[in-house]
């Protein structure tokens, strides 16, 4: 037999892809050298947008349109190995940039205890006796838990696992990072089938794999969002695959971890079907109530004072906020009636998604990444690690101007260094400024010009039929 012909193209690729994976693991282990993010957080930001130059450029190399064949798992390898090595790279860092994951573990030492964490406040005196030297980054203090039953489970758990082991409380708030880690794999592995579904190229999934805000949220900094995402990523996966019973399972799986999911109930539960005929479905709804059951049940006694139970998450404080900021200003500054005019602009514009939804035939992920995108520029609250809920979508829907705003949005950090210095969480809005202002002028160019190419789509789907 004959030698295969040797293809200039597929050496340069993997070349290209070889050095692209050479220059962000350089960026992650210069990171890993400096120690604790906190430590230096003008450091890590440059070090951050660095890294994001390098992926946005391997973003726009592999979904850009091009022609001819190439081994797409071979470049699937080469993006997993940059993945994993990335991950690795930062897992050793001890959570600086956040106090999150000391919460996580108090979450869980609490209910070892007896707690119920929708009840009782870290500080209240009866869990004096149970304070050690990670109580000083325990965040919140003040507030019960916002977090949904599913995660308060994972936390009691995996408390209890790692406790047989007898290491110290420091190591403990470490290896709290592991589950979302963990998690943040299984997002990846679902994503590549619900690229498969969604008829995308799986390599499209380097867009969530490398990018730098899952690195360092999930493996430096151990955020329990990957386990909401992995739910998301897979019921929509459920959902293009006809499997609607099961997706909305995983729906309220994800919605009872982190409540932002919930947007997406009337998204997939009212559609058209293929005579134009709308849908209600009653039927694969009712799958969601065994799973909200279970989850639930642990804390059946808590979660009936419903006021009790959500005081964390209505919260009255201000995180990296966007167009909050000018509905705050126009509300004179009262949070109670900027929060109540945010409710009304968000399910206005999600009913607007909807309808264009039902008007254009929009697909699931399509309106997933809208709503999103919406909740999170109406948002009081958008920590960094919050737009890694955009990404699994993007990598569906590359969006420039989006996967902007994540490249952009470790500036949001520069709160930390006031806050380990002198405990005070004030943000600098002209660095927000920084942050925002060209998201948002690329935003609305880009919103125009895929608006214009949704609707004209829909019109010639329209003649078609």
């Amino acid at each position: 037999m004959g030698r295969r012909p040797h293809d200039p193209m597929s050496v340069r690729r993997h070349l290209g892809l070889f050095l692209a994976i050479a220059l962000l693991e350089g960026g992650y282990l210069s990171l890993f050298r400096s120690g604790r993010l906190a430590d230096d957080v003008p450091g890590y930001i440059a070090h951050a947008f660095y890294l994001s130059i390098v992926y946005l450029v391997c973003c726009w190399a592999v979904t850009r349109p091009r022609a001819g064949r190439f081994d797409e798992k071979a470049v699937l390898r080469w993006i997993w190995a940059g993945a994993v090595l990335f991950r690795l790279t930062l897992l050793p860092l001890h959570p600086s940039l956040s106090e999150d994951t000391a919460r996580y573990r108090w979450q869980g030492v609490m209910q070892a205890h007896g707690g119920d964490p929708y009840l009782h406040a870290p500080q209240e005196e009866r869990w004096k006796s149970i304070r050690d030297e990670t109580w000083p980054r325990v965040g919140r203090k003040d507030l019960a838990s916002s977090y949904g039953p599913m995660y308060e489970q994972i936390y009691l758990h995996y408390y209890r696992l790692i406790r047989m082991f007898g290491t110290a409380a420091e190591t403990e708030v470490r290896l709290f990072k592991l589950p979302f880690a963990l998690a943040d794999v299984g997002v990846g592995l679902a994503l590549m089938g619900l690229l498969a579904a969604a008829g995308r190229p799986r390599t499209w999934a380097l867009v969530y794999l490398w990018s730098p805000l899952t690195v360092v949220e999930f493996w430096a900094e151990g955020h329990n969002d990957s386990v909401t995402l992995f739910f998301v990523v897979s019921a929509l996966t459920l959902l293009l695959r006809e499997r609607r019973a099961w997706a909305f399972a995983a729906l309220t799986a994800a919605a009872l971890g982190k409540i932002w999911p919930v947007i997406l109930f009337p998204f997939w539960a009212l559609d058209r079907d293929a005579g134009g005929r709308l849908r209600f479905h009653w039927r694969s709804l009712s799958a969601c109530l065994p799973v909200a059951a279970i989850l639930c049940a642990p804390y059946r006694q808590s979660l009936t004072n419903i006021e009790a139970a959500l005081t964390g998450l209505i919260g009255g404080w201000r995180n990296n906020d966007s167009l909050f900021a000018y509905i705050y200003a126009y509300a004179g500054y009262d949070f109670a009636a900027a929060a109540a005019l945010v409710k009304k602009l968000l399910a206005a514009a999600l009913g607007a998604v909807w309808l264009l939804q039902l008007r254009l035939r929009l697909c699931p992920t399509q309106t997933a990444l809208a709503a999103a995108t919406i909740l999170l520029l109406l948002s009081a609250n958008c920590f960094p690690w919050y737009l890694t809920w955009l990404l699994p979508f993007l990598a569906v829907h590359p969006c420039a101007s989006l996967l902007l705003w994540t490249a952009v949005a470790p500036l949001a950090h520069h709160v930390v260094t006031g806050y380990e210095i002198a405990s005070v969480w004030q943000y600098d809005r002209s660095i927000l400024a920084l942050e925002y202002a060209p998201v948002f002028a690329w935003l609305a160019v880009d919103a125009a010009r895929r608006l214009r190419q949704a609707w004209a789509d829909g019109e010639v789907a329209k003649r078609v039929r």
